[in-house]
């Protein structure tokens, strides 16, 4: 009996740059190490040129899209969602966030098992200052790992502000007559969250800490997240994923 193929996930990143070039370094080397094989990287950019090094496109499918500066947050998703038309799921892969190997699995899973045409996350670690500084975790509707179905993609846009945009669609969907019902929170713990003075949120926070649960309260597994991303940080440490300039040919660089 055939087998089904896998289904393609679409990781879109969204970034400016060269601004965050080390927190992007990192998130890419947590899309390289990730377990689910059937993935693509779509970095989106609105900063300065920048394309994808033969290192990376020598083991991994991916491109930069290039969009005009200040292009919004909703936008840019937007862009990056219809780059890849083959694609049966599009996952947030924020450039300051880092998942870990099993995330894209775990949530592909999650995802079928019930159905679903959204994910969010439920619980995050919660990083500060360096990636694999892990303090602790935190509950709540998550984002930053979240997985939607092309069913949604192909009718549905994000709106184009710069910040909630996740959020708004969310609301959006949770009283459509048709996706409504197929939403669903991933209690897996499955992605680190960074937090710092550029975060969205924290003109809504007193402090760093804000909402931190120790570690110790999410299980023995959780205990181990630290040094999985020490090692895949170390792992790909002396690899160039994204280099400044425009691509040297014309397969690492789109512009819209």
């Amino acid at each position: 009996m055939a087998h089904e193929p896998a289904p393609l996930i679409n990781c879109v990143m969204l970034v400016t740059w060269p601004r965050r070039r080390e927190m992007i370094h990192e998130a890419i080397a947590s899309f390289a190490c990730q377990d689910y094989d059937h993935r693509t990287l779509t970095v989106v950019n609105d900063g300065e040129p920048c394309h994808l090094s033969a290192s990376f496109s020598a083991l991994f499918d991916g491109r930069i899209i290039q969009m005009p500066s200040r292009t919004s947050v909703g936008e840019k998703r937007n862009q990056g969602v219809a780059a890849v038309p083959g694609a049966s799921y599009s996952a947030s892969f924020d450039d300051d966030d880092f998942s870990l190997p099993h995330r894209l699995s775990a949530n592909l899973q999650a995802m079928q098992c019930a159905s679903a045409c959204w994910l969010s996350a439920s619980r995050k670690f919660i990083a500060i200052g360096s990636i694999d500084n892990i303090v602790g975790f935190e509950c709540g509707r998550c984002y930053g790992a979240g997985m939607v179905a092309a069913s949604v993609t192909r009718q549905l846009r994000w709106p184009s502000i710069d910040c909630f945009e996740d959020q708004r669609l969310f609301e959006f969907l949770r009283d459509h007559a048709e996706f409504g019902s197929r939403l669903v929170e991933g209690d897996a713990l499955v992605y680190v969250h960074r937090r710092h003075a550029e975060n969205v949120s924290a003109p809504y926070r007193k402090d760093l800490w804000q909402g931190v649960m120790p570690l110790q309260l999410a299980g023995a597994d959780a205990m181990a997240a630290p040094e999985s991303v020490r090692r895949v940080i170390t792992s790909y440490a002396a690899v160039k994923f994204v280099e400044d300039g425009e691509s040297p040919n014309s397969g690492g660089i789109a512009e819209v």
